[in-house]
């Protein structure tokens, strides 16, 4: 009986500890660099406004509900180059991720909207890890506008390649002209087709379905026709010649 009575003793020292450790604030750094999606570049900075901000939220789970709830626990701003550092006490254990606010909307992409696609509902992807030194570079979306560029890669100039372009492509002026549906043979073509979109291929940095920049069309080759998905890289900030190789 002594045996036994000692034995729950240690259990309930050991479950106590236990209790006491979980959910204890550690230090917590999170550093790193806004880029611009696309490149390795900083962020372009506009010194005559606010600086942009990388803030710190931390789930907070909503019973009876399909989602959980954030709330911000920390931010800062980010200088002329970019570069952020910022030292906080997270709580052991609990989920916390990262947004970016403030971006000049001239040149980037609504900040907050960064945010909300980054943080609240995929917050996964952008996780803060309690107690840990965290370095991070988040992608942030430039303003592109692209003109798409059809080239046929077949070398024999007498192919009967049919290319139908289906999706894929942002078009402001499709009123105007639009692009031919059907490409026959060896074709090379820059259309009269300006779409706004944002900068590089992978949305935010990130290799995940729906995040890809991408044609879709169908091909005709030797008499086979395929589906085809063609990636394409928007540079940022200007007006550019996309080339589809197809």
């Amino acid at each position: 009986m002594k045996k036994i009575a000692i034995v729950i003793l240690i259990l309930v020292i050991a479950f106590s500890f236990s209790c006491k450790k979980e959910g204890q604030m550690v230090k917590t750094t999170i550093n790193g660099q806004l880029r611009t999606n696309g490149t390795q570049d900083p962020i372009k900075v506009n010194i005559e406004l606010d600086k942009p901000l990388v803030t710190i939220y931390q789930v907070i789970d909503q019973k009876g509900y399909t989602s959980s709830g954030y709330e911000e626990i920390a931010s800062t701003k980010v200088d002329n180059g970019g570069n952020f550092s910022i030292t906080v006490d997270l709580k052991e254990g609990g989920t916390f991720f990262y947004g970016v606010s403030n971006l000049d909307t001239t040149m980037y992409f609504s900040g907050e909207a960064y945010h909300y696609w980054n943080g609240f509902y995929n917050y996964h992807y952008n996780r803060i890890n309690a107690g840990s030194d965290n370095t991070i570079y988040p992608y942030c979306l430039a303003k592109s506008w692209v003109r798409p560029r059809f080239i046929n890669t077949n070398p024999d100039p007498n192919n009967n390649d049919v290319f139908k372009y289906v999706l894929g492509l942002p078009c402001d002026n499709c009123s105007s002209g639009g692009i031919p549906p059907i490409f026959y043979g060896l074709t090379d073509s820059t259309l009269n087709w300006v779409g706004k979109t944002w900068s590089g291929t992978y949305k935010y940095g990130l290799q995940q379905p729906g995040m890809t920049h991408k044609v879709l069309g169908k091909l005709t080759r030797n008499g086979v026709t395929t589906d085809v998905e063609i990636e394409y890289f928007a540079p940022p900030f200007d007006t550019s010649i996309v080339e589809i190789r197809y």
